[in-house]
């Protein structure tokens, strides 16, 4: 991915006019990015106009030419990070007094799905979590008859073997130390 900033709000520009540079950039005519996209020469200059795309469409407009779509606060110029969903359903849990909840923590790795078919083994599976204080929790699902779902707390050296044997990789180990 391309990292270009093409524009803010106080700079004025319209989503619009921010395409047009980016379009310019990266050497496409509107005409032949239109017909890229599956839309009319006419249609897509029309809606550029008039600044009527949905919010969805920028956003895959912005990949189609190379570029992905932030949200930075103004303030601090931190990068929003969305929240990484889990495969499970939701699992809430409180552990010491402290609730801990699927929906409210990101997921790091799982073992849905492990033998490329199946989404639990023998009827179970897990889910690796870590929530907004650092806290890490594996939820345990059941696919089985009265089966419960439940969380267990685990220390970060468990969670960076965990995540080491099933994760995907992307995670620095800093975050297990």
């Amino acid at each position: 991915m391309v990292n270009l900033e093409l524009g803010t709000v106080d700079n004025g520009k319209s989503m619009s006019e921010i395409l047009k540079d980016a379009l310019e950039a990266k050497g496409y005519s509107q005409r032949s990015f239109a017909k890229k996209l599956g839309y009319t020469p006419q249609n897509f200059s029309q809606r550029l106009k008039k600044n009527s795309f949905t919010a969805e469409e920028w956003r895959n407009m912005a990949y189609e030419l190379g570029y992905e779509v932030k949200l930075v606060e103004m303030e601090s110029g931190i990068e929003f990070e969305s929240r990484r969903k889990g495969h499970g359903r939701r699992v809430r849990q409180v552990i010491n007094g402290v609730l801990y909840d699927t929906y409210k923590a990101d997921m790091l790795c799982g073992d849905f799905f492990k033998d490329g078919a199946s989404e639990y083994t023998d009827g179970m599976a897990f889910e690796l979590y870590v929530d907004y204080f650092g806290r890490f929790f594996v939820a345990r699902y059941t696919d089985w008859e009265n089966g419960s779902d439940s969380i267990t707390t685990i220390g970060k050296e468990a969670a960076g073997k965990l995540y080491k044997k099933y994760g995907d990789g992307t995670l620095k180990d800093s975050i297990f130390i």
